[in-house]
């Protein structure tokens, strides 16, 4: 049931997903996927008897270490609905210390491999190279941190009846990993590894958006790779997401991801990787060109919907 709402969510049948959860709790009230996906779907009132079913399964000795994790955050999410700000900061900040207790992080080698990609793709590397990769200006490449306005973006685009939006896509982390040990493999290509590298990623894609001249990437960690889309596909736009750092911030802590992102679940690890990756999106800034590496500010776009659009 829960799997089945989830996927109406993401086809955007809201109403449809809602109804599902509401069968799912009732059905099976001690079910803490299901309180959770509901949180996040539903906007929660003060006569809302989510809460205190959420919080009768937090009492000692109800619910897996698991569930707890996901309860936290669905109260977070619904305290944050009702504009009880510390209580919902509670619920989040113990979710959030229970996730990193059971996730493997590492924030100095994460550190280190982000300033060692900004070291390889230095304009030496990357002037000579210039070009030589697969010509096609199909792909348009949406990155930044997570929950920056990436989706946002990528709605905007897929509105035209030219651009496909196909959401978060695997194939330019995957094509990294042919490569061999990334970013150090990446000053040892050679130029004729270009152009098959960039039709791989095409051909990857040819089967997305058809009839369709634009297929959108949405994969916020394509930022660690965007020497590489430049190299590979040097035709393609990358669009940058940006949003105040704080925001960004507080939106990754108060997120439960379904995968990845283990950086999130410390504050100062979280605040820690913000900066590192502020620092890698200045060096492309600096190294790739204003026309195809394009920065999209997440608080113009709220503010001018149509300008900023166009």
């Amino acid at each position: 049931l829960v799997n089945r709402a989830i996927l109406l969510m993401e086809h955007g049948q809201a109403e449809e997903a809602e109804a599902l959860l509401a069968h799912a709790v009732k059905t099976y009230p001690r079910s803490a996927s299901a309180w959770f996906n509901r949180a996040d779907l539903v906007r929660c009132t003060a006569d809302d008897p989510a809460i205190a079913a959420m919080q009768a399964l937090l009492a000692p000795g109800a619910a897996s270490e698991a569930d707890q994790i996901l309860l936290h955050f669905a109260l977070g999410k619904a305290f944050l609905d009702l504009g009880e700000s510390d209580r919902a900061f509670a619920h989040l900040d113990q979710g959030n210390r229970m996730k990193r207790a059971l996730t493997t992080y590492d924030a100095e080698a994460t550190s280190q491999w982000m300033a060692g990609i900004a070291a390889c793709f230095t304009p030496a590397l990357l002037e000579p190279l210039a070009g030589q990769g697969a010509a096609s200006s199909r792909p348009i490449f949406v990155l930044g941190m997570p929950r920056s306005g990436t989706t946002l973006v990528e709605q905007i685009l897929a509105s035209h009846p030219d651009i496909h939006g196909a959401g978060e896509l695997p194939h330019i982390q995957n094509l990294a990993k042919r490569l061999g040990d990334f970013p150090a493999a990446i000053t040892s290509i050679a130029p004729a590894q270009l152009a098959p590298l960039g039709a791989a990623y095409l051909e990857a894609i040819a089967s997305v958006g058809a009839g369709q001249c634009h297929v959108v990437d949405k994969m916020p960690a394509n930022v660690f790779y965007a020497g590489l889309i430049r190299l590979i596909l040097p035709e393609a736009r990358i669009i940058h997401c940006r949003r105040d750092p704080i925001d960004t911030c507080l939106s990754c802590y108060s997120k439960l991801f379904t995968k990845g992102q283990l950086f999130s679940y410390d504050q100062t690890e979280l605040g820690r990787y913000h900066r590192d990756y502020q620092s890698l999106a200045a060096h492309w800034r600096a190294v790739l060109p204003a026309t195809h590496f394009w920065e999209v500010d997440y608080e113009a776009v709220v503010a001018d919907l149509e300008g900023e659009a166009r």
